[in-house]
């Protein structure tokens, strides 16, 4: 009895202090990411692998 307590107890200050750290950061500005950081991507360059084989027959 003495334990669920103790976890219930545990359970609400982890709960509150998610709140709080949620309350704290929504004020704060989001990360931008400069365009030129990023790579460009090429569809030419994209490697694709095609891969044939048979169907495998389903014998029971």
């Amino acid at each position: 009895m003495n334990i669920r307590k103790n976890f219930e107890a545990l359970f609400l200050a982890v709960v509150a202090l998610g709140l709080v750290g949620s309350y704290v950061t929504a004020s704060e500005r989001p990360i931008t990411i400069a365009a030129s950081t990023a790579p460009a991507l090429d569809m030419a360059s994209i490697q694709t692998v095609v891969v044939s084989a048979p169907r495998l027959a389903a014998t029971l």
